[in-house]
């Protein structure tokens, strides 16, 4: 009788911990800063585009870095790029992938499909001539409504605008051909948090 009554307490007070546990956390977590962070191209090349996202308080001081440090801008150009030479398999910088998606012809199709109807890219693309030069991409970005070719890109690659409008418009211009051309396979995009320095992440736009 005394040991059914001993685990009927212990019981009790298991469960009774297990309910309060959570609530001694949540009050006692250090509520999480909530940071205004800006956008940094560093460097849009024919194979990628670099964009990092820094504390607006630190972006001052980091711009003037890239403009006037010897070595720096390049040095987070090796370091974004994880030291490889550009390919598919580019390893990526450390940190914490937060995010990762790609650009196919199949993705530009759809998107332009769903705006001016079905059928509406092969449609464009027969008038093209089946293969296409940065100067068509204007009629199929009129296609989808967008403001520009990179607005369009953050609506496929579901990446923030604003780090998107700072890249070179041609650049993307001619990515779309690259891809409807099958040139290349896609633009990846990938977010990976900087686990160095002050909070910041890389924004790197690929052509593989």
């Amino acid at each position: 009788m005394k040991t059914k009554r001993f685990l009927s307490l212990l019981l009790a007070l298991v469960m009774s911990l297990a309910l309060t546990a959570p609530a001694f956390a949540a009050e006692n977590a250090e509520p999480s800063e909530n940071v205004s962070m800006e956008d940094i191209c560093i460097v849009a090349r024919e194979d990628y585009v670099i964009v990092v996202s820094v504390p607006k308080s630190e972006s001052e001081a980091y711009q003037k870095r890239l403009e006037t440090e010897p070595g720096f801008k390049e040095e987070e150009i090796r370091q974004a790029l994880g030291y490889t030479s550009s390919s598919a398999t580019r390893a990526l910088p450390p940190g914490i992938i937060d995010y990762q998606s790609y650009m196919y012809k199949g993705d530009i199709e759809r998107m332009v499909d769903a705006y001016a109807g079905s059928g509406a890219f092969q449609k464009w693309l027969e008038r093209a001539g089946w293969a296409v030069t940065a100067a068509d991409i204007l009629e199929l970005i009129k296609l989808t409504k967008a403001q520009s070719a990179a607005v369009l890109a953050a609506s496929i690659l579901l990446s923030t605008t604003s780090s998107a409008i700072n890249q070179s418009e041609i650049w993307w211009r001619e990515s779309y051909a690259l891809i409807i051309n099958g040139e290349i396979l896609a633009v990846r995009y990938t977010v990976v948090q900087n686990i160095t320095e002050y909070p910041k992440a890389w924004l790197i736009y690929e052509r593989i």
